[in-house]
C-alpha cells in the first residue's frame, strides 16, 4: 500500500472540522517558543490556572449595556457556556522568540478587517480528567477509516487499549484508544479522536530527493514551500490542490536558529470556513533529524464534538480593553505589561483535550521586556481573551499573576 492511499480515508473525514491530538506520538520540536517551566503540553491547551480568579460576568441589564444595544438584543435560546477544565491540562509557558513580531506569521486566515457577528462554539464530547478521547468516534468508525485507506486490504490490526497504558483511569480498560497496521515502510494509525497518522519506517523516515530540504532549522522559507509542495504532490493526493494552502512558520531557539514547522489546510475563500479549516482541519508534516519525512498527521478532533450554537462575539478593540483591564488567560510569568507592549492580535480557537468547551478567543502576543535575550531575541507571551460575549460564559478562570 502507498502513502497516497490515505486519500481514501479523507473521504470519510469531516473536512471542516479536523484538529490534532495524541501528544504521545507528536514529534518533539527544538527548544523554541515553548519554554518549559513545569511540564510540556499541547500549545493552545496549556494554561496555568493556579491562583486564578473566577470569570463570572453578569448578563447586562436593560439600559445598562456595556457594549451598546438593549437587553432584547441579548435574548437568545443559546445556552450558557459553563467552562470546565480537567487535570489533564498541563502547566507551561506559551512564549515565542523572535527579533521582530513580523517574523511570527502563522498562516491564520483571519485579519482585523473581518467582521463577524457570531462564530460557532463546540462541546468536547470526549472531555474527561485523563485527556483520552473517550468515547471518541468509536471502534467501528476507526475500522471504517482504516478500510477506506487500504481498500479493505491490510494485514493484522494491532489494537491499543486503555488498559495497556492507563489502567484505573476511569475509562474502561478494553476501550480501544487506537488501531494500527504495519505496511513495512510505514504504519497507518487511526486514533479514537479520528486523527489519521502515517508514520514512516518507525520514525526513521522516508528518503526525499536530494534537492528537497525538509528540516526544522536548516531550511529556508522558499525551500520549505518546495518541500511541502513535493510532499503534497507525492503523498497527499486526497487534497483538492486548487484549494490547498501551504503554511510554514515558526520561531527562534534560544541559540538564534529559526525552528520551522510545516502545515497544510484547505482554503475555500469563505471566511468562517477557512478559520475552522485552519483551526481544526490542519494537516501536519514532520521531518526527522536527518531531513526525511517522518509522519503525516491528518487531524480530526471535532469528530468527537458537537456544535452548541453560533455565539455573538466582541470586536478586537473590545477584547483589547478587556486585556488591559486584566480579563485574560495566560501562562506568561508576568502580568500584562501595558498597551505599548501589545505586538499582535489574532482570532483563534482553543481546542485542548482538557477543556469541555471549544470556542474562539483573541490571542494577543505581548512583548515581555523582562525576558529579552542578550542576543536581541524578544519573547512574546500569549494572552487570551474570550471572543464570545461575556454574558454567555461562566466558570472561566482568569490568571491573577502568580503560579501558586
Amino acid at each position: 500500500m502507498k502513502a497516497e492511499d490515505i486519500s481514501e480515508a479523507m473521504n470519510n473525514i469531516n473536512e471542516d472540522f479536523i484538529e490534532s491530538a495524541n501528544e504521545r506520538r507528536k514529534p518533539k520540536s527544538r527548544k523554541s517558543a515553548w519554554i518549559k517551566w513545569v511540564s510540556a503540553a499541547a500549545a493552545i491547551a496549556v494554561f496555568a490556572f493556579a491562583g486564578a480568579k473566577a470569570f463570572v460576568p453578569n448578563r447586562p441589564e436593560q439600559n445598562d449595556n456595556p457594549v451598546g444595544g438593549t437587553e432584547s438584543e441579548y435574548e437568545s435560546e443559546l445556552p450558557m457556556l459553563v467552562y470546565e477544565e480537567s487535570s489533564a491540562v498541563g502547566y507551561g509557558f506559551e512564549g515565542y522568540l523572535a527579533y521582530d513580531i513580523s517574523e511570527l506569521e502563522n498562516g491564520n486566515p483571519w485579519n482585523e478587517k473581518m467582521v463577524f457577528e457570531a462564530l460557532p462554539v463546540f462541546r468536547n464530547n470526549s472531555f474527561n480528567e485523563v485527556g483520552i478521547a473517550y468515547p471518541g468516534i468509536g471502534e467501528e468508525a476507526m475500522l471504517q477509516k482504516l478500510s477506506s485507506i487500504t481498500g479493505g486490504e491490510h494485514g493484522e490490526i494491532e489494537y491499543s487499549r486503555v488498559g495497556d497504558f492507563s489502567s484505573g483511569s476511569g475509562i474502561p480498560d478494553d476501550f480501544v484508544d487506537r488501531i494500527e497496521v504495519d505496511f513495512g515502510n510505514h504504519t497507518i494509525e487511526i486514533q479514537s479522536n479520528g486523527t489519521v497518522v502515517s508514520t514512516y519506517n518507525g520514525f526513521d523516515g522516508e528518503e526525499l530527493p536530494d534537492d528537497i530540504s525538509f528540516t526544522y532549522t536548516e531550511t529556508s522559507e522558499g525551500d520549505a514551500y518546495r518541500a511541502i509542495s513535493y510532499i503534497c504532490q507525492n503523498y497527499c493526493d486526497f487534497l483538492d490542490k486548487g484549494n490547498t494552502t501551504f503554511v510554514t512558520s515558526g520561531d527562534y531557539t534560544f541559540d538564534g536558529e529559526f525552528s520551522r514547522n510545516y502545515r497544510i489546510y484547505d482554503f475555500s475563500g469563505d471566511e468562517i470556513s477557512d478559520m475552522l479549516n485552519f483551526a481544526f482541519n490542519e494537516i501536519q508534516l514532520a521531518p526527522n533529524d536527518e531531513g526525511k519525512l517522518m509522519l503525516i498527521r491528518v487531524n480530526d478532533k471535532l469528530s468527537c464534538a458537537e456544535k452548541i450554537g453560533d455565539y455573538p462575539i466582541i470586536s478586537t478593540e473590545e477584547a483589547k480593553d478587556m486585556l488591559l483591564d486584566g480579563g485574560y488567560i495566560t501562562t506568561a510569568p508576568y502580568e500584562m505589561p501595558g498597551k505599548k507592549y501589545i505586538a499582535k492580535a489574532e482570532l483563534v480557537y482553543r481546542s485542548g483535550t482538557g477543556e469541555n468547551i471549544w470556542m474562539p478567543y483573541y490571542r494577543f502576543l505581548v512583548e515581555l521586556p523582562e525576558m529579552e535575550q542578550e542576543n536581541g531575541l524578544k519573547n512574546f507571551g500569549a494572552y487570551y481573551v474570550p471572543a464570545v460575549k461575556a454574558e454567555f460564559i461562566t466558570g472561566l478562570p482568569l490568571w491573577n499573576g502568580s503560579f501558586n
